[in-house]
Parts: C-alpha cells; structure tokens; sequence
C-alpha cells in the first residue's frame, strides 16, 4: 500500500497523485504540490480506516467564462475602485469573452493567448464623433460621423494586464498551476500609439469664452474659468470643497474626485496641490461671499460643502454642464464645439506657450512622469526644433567661442 506525490514532468509545476492498494493502482492529476499533499493525508487516512480511498475523477473545469462570473461577483466587489470595476467589465464583455470565454481553464494554453494578444493588433472598432461644419451665413451645424480607428497600444496593454489578474486569481485558487498570460507585451509593441485628438482654446478664444459664460451662463463662470486656469477634470472640479480652497497661500488641493456618481479618493489617494491665478482667486472669493450673503438672508447659516453647485444648490452634475450648457456657451461665444476635457489641454498649452517648462506643466496636471507630458505636449514647446537646429555649427555662427574660420587664416 502507498500514496505518493511527484511530478509526471519535472519542474512541470504539475502535481499527481499515484495510489498502489491491494493490487489496484491509480493515479490523478491535483495541481499543486499543496494541494496534492492534503488530498495525500486525507486518502492514507481513509486507507487505515479500511475506506475505500481511491480519488474520484475531478469534476470538469470551469470555463474561463464560467470563471469570469464568479471573479465578478466576489473579487471584484471587495475593495474595488467603481472605476476598475467598470473597466474590467468591458474589458471582459468587448474582448476577452467573445475570443476565450468558451475554453476551459486548464486548456487555456499560451498559444491561445498569444493568439489572442496578436488579433487585438488587428482589431479595429468603429467610434462616432461630432464635426462641426458651417453654412454660407455662418450657421453652425454638429453632425455624427462614423471613424474607424485601431486599438491603441494602451488599450491593448489593459486588456492583457485585467485578463491576466483573473487567470493569477485562478491560479491561486488551484485551478491552473501557470498562468499562460505572462510577458506578452513584445507581442503589441509595434501597436500605434494614439492621443486623443487635442481641440484646445487659442489665447485669444479665452477671453472671448469667458466673456460670454459671464453674459449668458454666469452660475458656471467660475466653474469655466476654474478649468481654464488649473487643468482639474471634470469629476475632480465636482468634488471640490471649500476647505480644499487655500487662499492664504493661493492654491487648489486636489484630493477627491467623483466618478460614477460617487465621491472618492483620488486614484493614487495622494495630495495634489495646483497653483491658484489671481484672477481665479477673486472670483471664488467674490462667489463665496454672494453664496454666504444668499444662505444668510434665507436663515442659513452655513453653505454647502461643495465649490461649485447646481441652480437647484446641489452638487453639480458635470454630465448636465457640459451638455446643456457648456456647449451652448460655445455656440454663444462664435467658437467651434470642443469637449470639456479640452480645457485641461488649453491649460497646459498656454502655459507652454508662455514659456513655462514641461516639468512645472507635469506637476500642475499631476501626471505621474514627465514622458507622459512630452508625448501629450511636448509639440507645443514655441520654437523647441527651430531653436535646436540654429545652435548647429556652419559658416555664418561658427564664431561662437572666439574661435575663427579657417578659410579666413592668412
């Protein structure tokens, strides 16, 4: 009688069972040496007992699919940001299901995944955009147009970086012993890199916006000349609160943001700190005191936590400001529709073209490197390659230095 444990194929990672009782022999793939260790006492303890101990054979394993259902109901509801959530959920519904949904886990080969990384480079998805376009008498229309771009190299990079959490959760869990997702990144290398298209104020389209956000929106001036001067977005201007308004030493902090309806710490939970113009610091100012002297005639003797609100006194929603009235500011200002996000892009462009360096630019947008600024803004820089090519040598400048021409040598 013997119970053993051992690889069939050493250094496979993959664990046996081999049972030799009265003549009977029988052997089962467990997984890990762990786990093949536990199922080992428990059959040798049965044995003693005269039980019939021999290993059943092992259910079927789940489908990846199968899987993803459960890591979706359990993983994925301890702990975890909304926003994650959502990612990995189209992740999963766009990409990963219809590809591997129906392959069991422990036929989950690497070939199969390294053929899936490769069809996501080939993988084109069709997105709709708005373009502007204009009549004889200057009348502007948005129309819906359909492009056809790519899956960039960011996205591909997400989508195997989520599928291969899933497949490590399974692997802990003992269903597969390798997870087969490993190091594919040499297989999107070559996958375009794509910007968003930057649709950005000019200096002189500013005033002209904020004029008229003044003249006809004047409940979000603030909120538009807030965007323009600090580069925030969207979620992280809904979330700001009066205490986060440092007059004293004129700056914004940023430490929340509201996404999906909810108010939460910021993705890296750490503290930024924006500087705030003199002009943007009157206005919140100015508005502070008219909100107080408002709240006080009703009888109220506090004002509500949040910078910016709604008509209605509540938290504003980003969503309705920028579709109903955000737009329309554009449209009274005689400027093209762009998106709200782009004013964080005139923030950071302007500061450029002032002359400012693309490190202050990073600290200021909170980017977490500087190679993120260059590739997003370091076009912008005024006269960065012109510059850099008058300072070659040739005839006309080589006296930089004292040094002479030799041609002009007696």
């Amino acid at each position: 009688m013997g119970v053993k444990v051992r690889e069939k194929v050493k250094d496979s990672g993959i664990w046996w069972l081999f049972i030799n009782h009265k003549g009977k022999r029988a052997s089962r793939q467990i997984g890990t040496r762990k786990a093949a260790e536990k199922v080992k006492e428990q059959i040798e303890a049965r044995l003693k007992l005269g039980q019939d101990a021999l290993p059943k054979e092992k259910a079927s394993v789940q489908t990846l699919g199968e899987y993803w259902e459960g890591f979706e109901a359990t993983y994925l509801t301890a702990g975890v940001t909304e926003g994650t959530v959502h990612s990995y959920r189209k992740t999963f519904r766009n990409h990963v299901l219809p590809a591997l949904g129906s392959i069991r886990l422990d036929e989950l080969t690497r070939d199969k995944v390294k053929a899936f990384v490769a069809s996501l480079t080939q993988k084109r998805y069709t997105r709709t955009v708005k373009v502007e376009t204009r009549d004889a008498i200057g009348n502007v229309r948005i129309e819906s147009k359909q492009m056809e771009r790519p899956l960039a190299k960011a996205s591909i990079h997400i989508i195997v970086a989520e599928l291969t959490a899933v497949l490590n959760h399974a692997k802990e869990d003992g269903i597969i012993t390798v997870n087969p997702s490993g190091r594919l990144g040499r297989l999107y290398k070559q996958a375009p890199v794509l910007h968003e298209e930057i649709q950005r104020l000019t200096h002189q389209e500013v005033p002209i916006f904020l004029d008229a956000s003044q003249r006809y929106f004047p409940e979000y001036s603030a909120l538009f000349l807030a965007a323009i001067h600090t580069g925030m977005r969207s979620g992280k201007l809904a979330a700001l609160k009066w205490e986060d308004v440092d007059f004293f030493n004129k700056l914004v902090i940023v430490r929340r943001t509201l996404s999906l309806g909810k108010v939460k710490r910021t993705k890296t939970d750490k503290i930024r700190r924006v500087d705030m113009s003199d002009e943007l610091m009157a206005e919140l100012q100015s508005m502070k005191r008219r909100r107080q002297a408002e709240y006080l005639s009703n009888g109220q003797n506090e004002i509500p936590e949040w910078v910016f609100l709604s008509r209605e006194g509540c938290q504003i929603d980003m969503g309705n400001v920028k579709t109903r009235h955000f737009f329309r500011c554009l449209d009274k200002a005689g400027i093209r529709r762009i998106r709200f996000h782009d004013l964080r892009h005139t923030f950071a462009s302007l500061l450029i073209q002032n002359g400012e360096s693309l490190a202050y630019v990073k600290d200021q947008l909170g980017h977490s490197s500087i190679k993120m600024t260059v590739d997003v803004y370091g076009h912008l820089v005024p006269g960065a390659n012109r510059a850099a090519v008058n300072r070659l040598p040739g005839l006309r400048n080589n006296n930089q230095g004292g040094m002479a021409c030799p041609l002009d040598a007696p």
